[in-house]
């Protein structure tokens, strides 16, 4: 997408190819150079050196330049349709979402299906429907499109139920007269040798690709509910054992990064780039309205990339090194805590211990909270890079970094253990679980890691783009990407 900027911004902003504003730009590790993502992509094809010093360059070379792109994401920008009269103006990273509901977008009649051939803006076409002649035929249209339909679905279904009799009669099989006919979409269950999490076995069994945008977070309940959120800011739930989706809407402006649930309250949560915490009813059904927001917590000022529940309290962490702590049952905010000096990517509240919590951040450090007079208890040694996500079990800690590595931590002594390296780029998920670690990166994969040998014994491939997210479910694993598919993994 081309943009026009409030101000011309400085040429060091811009690509060397294409000679425009960087977008999604990457950082050789060989030179030093920046370039945008396609533009270095397509350099590549044709030859393997940097188009700036010739240095031979391949596609594994390539990482993130996650520094510039915050900077150009937040250069001021108009409205792409400012010249049909929006006159808004936003940072670059919130452009494509004001884009989508843009009062001013370029929109059909709404009876063009019926033949009207009117175009123009969003606010020009709301004018023009009072008026348009289609509007007056649209009931009877309607009434006789569903007559169709519905004579059409009969059919449909008939000619469903005649193949799949056909099948089993060519088969030998002739079914008893009031057996169903069996579904060729039925899911087979495989066989498996050892349960999750253990053995060598373990594969993906469904993919659900209901998602439109990459699925950067993950929420699941005990009533095999699975919540997803994405970069469009959307949520959407699942039947985890069918796939089916069941409820699918618009929560947040920016991307979502985290989701928690409170299911004794029938509510869960969801957080943004846009700086908001939302709440939200678990089963629509009993909500007075389906999938309206319940409230919006708006206390934090920057991204909030990530939230636990745990006691009554809601516990969130932005990107101002901030951690707030909230009461579920009146959701105010009872406590700040100026945790890290830099973005706090990640916090978990031990499993062993309700009263204590776990932050990670950019500044490169561990720590370890008192919950109950929401003080720091112990700093962990500096990590050499920045802290992505962290979990605990068996009695350690276990921190995901920037430089593709896992460092675990003794939870007695405090002391650094040892540094798990197996993945080729940024580690953003780590989980424990029944004495085992899960990582999953931006290399696309997700390994499993044996605690007493600390080396990786198991990786499972098949995401086509970074793993955002992941969860434990009943008796699985579950995985969301920048593909745009959720993966279950049994």
């Amino acid at each position: 997408m081309s943009y026009e900027f409030v101000s011309k911004p400085t040429s060091r902003l811009f690509c060397a190819i294409c000679q425009d504003v960087f977008q999604d730009p990457l950082i050789s590790i060989v030179c030093n150079h920046s370039f945008c993502a396609k533009c270095i992509t397509e350099s590549l094809r044709l030859e393997a050196h940097c188009p700036l010093c010739r240095k031979y360059l391949q596609a594994n070379d390539l990482h993130t330049n996650l520094v510039l792109k915050g900077i150009t994401d937040e250069l001021v920008a108009y409205c792409p349709n400012r010249f049909l009269g929006c006159q808004i103006q936003l940072t670059r990273e919130a452009i494509e979402s004001h884009s989508r509901s843009c009062d001013y977008n370029l929109a059909k009649c709404p009876n063009s299906a019926y033949g009207c051939a009117f175009e123009g803006s969003g606010v020009s076409v709301q004018r023009h429907v009072g008026e348009c002649v289609f509007e007056a035929l649209k009931t009877y249209i309607l009434v006789t499109e569903e007559r169709f339909a519905s004579l059409q679905s009969v059919i449909e279904a008939q000619q469903g139920e005649i193949s799949k009799l056909k099948k089993q009669i060519a088969s030998g099989i002739i079914p008893p007269q009031n057996a169903s006919v069996m579904d060729d979409e039925e899911e087979i269950i495989l066989p498996k040798t050892q349960s999750f999490p253990h053995g060598l076995n373990i594969e993906c069994r469904r993919t659900i690709s209901d998602n439109k945008t990459g699925v950067t977070s993950l929420a699941y309940t005990s009533n095999n509910t699975l919540i997803s959120g994405a970069y469009d800011g959307s949520l959407k739930l699942f039947n985890a054992e069918t796939g089916k989706m069941t409820r699918s809407f618009s929560a947040h402006d920016l991307t979502v990064w985290a989701i928690a649930t409170e299911e004794q309250s029938n509510r869960f949560f969801s957080a943004s780039s846009d700086g908001k915490i939302k709440v939200w009813h678990l089963d629509a059904s009993v909500a007075e309205n389906g999938d309206e927001c319940l409230m919006a917590l708006t206390e934090h000022q920057r991204k909030v990339y990530s939230l636990q529940v745990s006691d009554g309290r809601l516990y969130s962490a932005a990107s101002d090194g901030k951690i707030k702590i909230w009461s579920t049952t009146n959701l105010t905010c009872e406590a700040t805590i100026q945790a890290h000096d830099d973005c706090v990517n990640s916090i978990v509240v031990l499993e062993s211990d309700p009263t204590k919590m776990i932050s990670v951040s950019n500044d490169r450090t561990v720590k370890l909270w008192d919950l109950t007079t929401a003080t720091e208890i112990h700093k962990f040694p500096d990590m050499g890079s920045e802290g992505l996500d962290v979990t605990s079990g068996g009695g350690m800690v276990f921190a995901s970094t920037y430089d593709a590595s896992i460092i675990s931590f003794d939870m007695n002594s405090y002391s650094r253990v040892r540094t798990l390296r197996g993945h080729n780029w940024e580690v953003w998920q780590v989980k424990y679980i029944d004495g085992v670690l899960f990582s999953g990166s931006f290399d696309h994969t997700i390994k499993r890691w044996d605690l007493n040998t600390f080396t990786d014994d198991l990786t499972l491939k098949g995401h086509k783009g970074y793993v955002h997210s992941f969860r434990f479910g009943s008796d699985c694993l579950i995985s969301a990407g920048a593909d745009k598919t959720i993966k279950i993994w049994k």
